[in-house]
């Protein structure tokens, strides 16, 4: 997948223009593994053996040129780049339940420095600079937008980091088992009663105490163990 930075670049005609010609000169072969893409060439993809920057993707000596770019099969390309299901191996754990249940708290007692970790209220907090739990209605989109797009990059292997933890609610049995699946996951529940929830809601949510009670409400409404 081309970063924002790279995409006007592969839509360009002097790209595209190479890319075709070499397509054309490799026979439709991948040079990895060898297999023949005569009849679905756009399976095959241009490879930049010096890796582009947004230092030196205006260089025509390494973007444009020729002896810098092996062509390669879909596959063998998200292989070189350690995608998807060539990424390194990472353990992945979705934490679910109830709001209040003590998944942040679980986390951070087994999570370990270089372990990535996607938390919505953290997210919150750091987009709209308010405290802990806080979440501003404005900010519900981009939150979630940014959730999802952490979420992409830990599908797709992205970086380099030890395992990853995912916290959320994920009362939806379905949701949740299609989430694991597309990641590779472990689910992990943090059990607890709506009126332990509650309780905690009440003693650490400081105003917002009543409002986080009808989260956990709305929560345990919709669970599906």
């Amino acid at each position: 997948m081309a970063q924002l930075w790279a995409k006007k670049f592969y839509n360009s005609k002097e790209w595209r223009a190479l890319r075709e010609r070499l397509i054309v000169e490799a026979h439709f072969l991948c040079a990895e593994c060898g297999e023949n893409y005569l009849k679905d060439s756009a399976q095959l993809v241009g490879h930049h053996i010096k890796e582009l920057t947004p230092a030196n993707i205006h260089d025509p000596n390494i973007a444009l040129n020729p002896a810098n770019v092996k062509i390669i099969c879909r596959r063998c390309h998200d292989k070189e780049h350690r995608r998807f299901e060539f990424g390194n191996e990472h353990n992945i754990f979705i934490v679910y339940g109830s709001p209040c249940s003590g998944k942040n708290s679980y986390v951070n007692q087994v999570s370990q420095r270089g372990d990535l970790i996607v938390d919505l209220d953290a997210i919150y907090q750091a987009i709209s600079g308010c405290p802990y739990h806080w979440h501003p209605n404005g900010f519900k989109k981009i939150a979630f937008a940014v959730r999802d797009t952490l979420i992409d990059q830990i599908r797709m292997r992205v970086g380099y980091w030890n395992d990853a933890y995912i916290i959320g609610g994920y009362p939806r049995k379905l949701q949740r088992e299609q989430l694991a699946f597309k990641l590779g996951a472990e689910l992990i529940f943090i059990e607890t009663t709506r009126e332990q929830a509650k309780l905690i809601a009440m003693a650490s949510r400081g105003t917002q105490g009543k409002e986080w009670c009808e989260y956990i409400d709305r929560w345990f409404d919709s669970f599906e163990p």
